[in-house]
């Protein structure tokens, strides 16, 4: 189990410091760079008005911006 646990932080850990658009539930959508993110899928990301924090039980897709 703890190593499935350590492949999942990999996952994760890949998208910091990428740009990415997140869909949320209520069809809400936020953009910005990755900064932190952690196993639950709570971000930190900075945008142009700044820090924002998405909690990971709102977000329905990630995608990344190229």
């Amino acid at each position: 189990m703890n190593q499935d646990k350590e492949n999942v932080n990999k996952l994760f850990r890949q998208f910091k410091n990428k740009y990415v658009t997140v869909d949320l539930r209520g069809g809400y959508q936020s953009e910005g760079t990755i900064i932190a993110i952690d196993n639950y899928l709570n971000l930190v990301l900075e945008n142009e008005n700044g820090l924002e924090t998405v909690k990971g039980g709102n977000i329905v897709f990630i995608s990344l911006k190229e």
